[in-house]
């Protein structure tokens, strides 16, 4: 086997994801990039969440979160609003355009899994989870 095999494969299967959701979402229109798309859908999936919660969930320092939070207003795909429990922290939450964008990520990332699916049987799509969920739990370990 060669030894770059499972690396040139990772990578590969990475660049074809980004660049497919990003043909799909017409993302340099948006101006929208990756970690805008998992801090929408990780917004979405909280009822509170704080840039604090974005720092710890991603694992980014605070000045990158803290850049991106402003794009994301700058934007109109987030807000922020006080936080009544803490006076330091703000929550955000997604606007009407962020929810539309959200719900727009959500349809091009079914449509890009079911063009990934194609042509696999269940059996084949539960090795693979289970082999890169190993890969991952492996290089965090």
């Amino acid at each position: 086997m060669d030894k770059n095999l499972i690396s040139d494969t990772i990578f590969q299967l990475v660049q074809s994801y980004r660049h497919a959701i990003r043909a799909e979402l017409q993302a340099n229109d948006l101006g929208l990039n990756g970690m805008h798309v998992r801090c929408l859908a990780f917004i979405r999936q909280r009822d509170q969440c704080t840039a604090n919660d974005i720092v710890q969930h991603f694992s980014r320092d605070k000045a990158q979160v803290a850049r991106l939070v402003k794009e994301m207003i700058g934007n109109e795909w987030i807000v922020k609003s006080p936080n009544p429990e803490d006076k330091r922290s703000q929550f955000l939450s997604l606007t009407e355009q962020g929810i539309l964008l959200s719900e727009q990520i959500d349809a091009a990332q079914q449509s890009i899994q079911t063009r990934m699916k194609q042509d696999l049987s269940d059996e084949e799509l539960t090795v693979f989870t289970t082999v890169a969920q190993k890969f991952a739990r492996n290089l965090s370990e």
